[in-house]
């Protein structure tokens, strides 16, 4: 305080001599807050001395309005053609060559002069007001978490309401066809944890932005509050800047969709009228219907996902193109087993071996086929014991089909046995033929016939073969039919055995059953 008044003195003292002088100069007050800080005497030739020192003092009292002012940060700039002195980039004052020479000072000093009795002028009295600027400071920091206070409070209120009207109302259980995922009491629970959440975050969104509220208040804590405010706001324009940008491609992809979602519905149509018999292709049989439609669709969603690709977002990143090569490999390494069955269900499709519902044989298996995907096929025994085999082992393998000519020329029914050289070969024929002729489920058209298939040492081989249009019930007539031979040659006195057997007993009592 005492400094600023000698630099005062010392300043009025120079100017009064100045004007003594130059009695001819006429000269003005730069005034602040009521006080004057020194005179001018000169001005530029577009303005006069008084609107130089009312525009200098204009620009000393914005500068001391700023909430963040320090006068620390007044600086002094000095070039050939004239001394400035400058707050953040902001020209207060200029000193020119004309303003020393009404003094007897140089340019350089007069000009740090003026800027000592500047900054001891604004520190005073910034130092006399700075206990009422944090009180200020203060007020305006407790009214913002007042009202921080308050909105809080009243969301509290908000939430304690809806929960009340969500917890007394009665929920319809969430059903996935025949199973209940979420019952009505987890359906309640499950909104109750959700308005929770919401609340939770909604409280954690209003605290964060009001921080930024409350530390720029405080001018030592503005940077702060600014910084707050780039952590959300940074993101957040990224996130609109890159959707926006991705607009093109999103809608590039939805085109791209629609298109391959209509040609595979016009498959799936054709498929349809295909499998119905409405629509005739020569060469192409109903039952491939369904697995053509299955393989294009498959085709068409693979040519859907290559062209969509370059159009998903980094996917010309490396890491996205490493993981994409890293799944490839897994999956062609450890799905060639798979691959294999895949591609012998769609060969045994079109190949046609046999169908839904049908009686077969694959190796040592018999029964009727109850699913056949492009994987697997499964049959059904007559023990009803479901058997799985792999598409890959039926097309390496024989199939046996015993329905596909049953219902249109019959599937023929054939019996083994073996009679000695002692029965006459025509007595055997009637005997057999009137055995089929009792069996139920055989054809009298067309009819049975027998056939002599071997002449071994012992015994002649006949075998006697019948039509059926019930291959699915093959064993039952198999039995029936081995039943009614017995019966039918036990009745005519014929034995069924050959002389090798024969030859192990004493003859006397032929093995006949005896009639009860």
């Amino acid at each position: 305080m005492h400094r600023w008044k000698f630099y005062g003195l010392v300043l009025c003292l120079l100017t009064a001599m100045a004007a003594g002088a130059q009695d001819s100069l006429l000269s003005a007050p730069v005034l602040f807050r009521g006080d004057t800080l020194f005179l001018l005497q000169t001005a530029p030739h577009n303005i006069s001395v008084s609107e130089r020192a009312a525009l200098i003092g204009g620009r000393i009292s914005s500068m001391y309005a700023q909430h963040d002012f320090r006068p620390d940060s007044l600086i002094l700039t000095e070039d050939s053609l004239a001394s400035r002195i400058l707050y953040k980039g902001q020209v207060v004052m200029t000193i020119t060559s004309a303003d020393a020479a009404v003094s007897d000072l140089d340019r350089p000093t007069l000009a740090r002069n003026y800027l000592t009795l500047i900054r001891e002028k604004t520190g005073d009295l910034q130092s006399f007001s700075s206990m009422k600027q944090v009180l200020l400071f203060a007020a305006e920091a407790l009214a913002v978490i007042a009202g921080l206070v308050l909105l809080i409070w009243l969301l509290n209120k908000l939430y304690r309401r809806v929960k009340l009207r969500y917890a007394r109302r009665s929920y319809k259980p969430f059903v996935a066809g025949s199973y209940t995922l979420l019952s009505g009491e987890r359906v309640r629970g499950l909104w109750l944890k959700t308005l929770a959440i919401i609340r939770l975050a909604v409280f954690l969104i209003i605290i964060y932005l009001a921080l930024p509220v409350l530390f720029s208040i405080f001018p030592w804590t503005e940077k702060l509050a600014d910084r707050l405010l780039t952590y959300v706001l940074d993101p957040l324009k990224d996130i609109f800047r890159n959707i926006a940008a991705y607009i093109p491609n999103l809608l590039t992809i939805l085109v791209i969709w629609l298109f391959t979602r209509y040609i595979i519905k016009l498959v799936k149509f054709m498929a349809g009228e295909i499998e119905r018999g409405v629509l005739q292709i020569r060469g192409f049989y109903p039952d491939w219907a369904q697995p053509t439609y299955n393989i294009v669709k498959v085709l068409l969603y693979l040519f859907m996902f290559v062209a969509i690709y370059p159009y998903l977002p980094g996917s010309g990143s490396r890491v996205f193109q490493g993981v994409s090569v890293f799944l490839g490999l897994l999956i062609s390494i450890g799905s060639s087993s798979a691959i294999g069955n895949m591609v012998a269900g769609i060969v045994i499709t079109y190949m046609r071996p046999f169908r839904i519902g049908e009686r077969i044989r694959v190796g040592d298996v018999t029964g009727d086929v109850i699913e056949k995907n492009l994987l697997v096929t499964r049959i059904r025994t007559i023990k009803n014991e479901d058997v799985t085999i792999p598409n890959a082992v039926i097309l390496g393998g024989q199939t046996i089909n015993y329905s596909s000519c049953a219902q249109q020329q019959g599937l023929i029914l054939h019996v083994e046995v073996t009679i000695g050289y002692d029965s006459p070969w025509p007595h055997i024929h009637k005997l057999l033929l009137a055995s089929a002729a009792k069996t139920e489920g055989l054809l009298s058209e067309p009819k049975p016939f027998v056939l002599q298939t071997a002449l071994s040492d012992y015994y002649v081989n006949y075998q006697l073969n019948a039509y059926t249009h019930e291959p699915e019930r093959m064993a039952v007539i198999y039995s029936e039919l081995y039943k009614n031979i017995l019966d039918t040659f036990h009745e005519a006195g014929q034995e069924i055995m050959s002389p090798a057997y024969q030859a192990y007993r004493d003859g006397n009592s032929p093995a006949i059953p005896k009639k009860e």
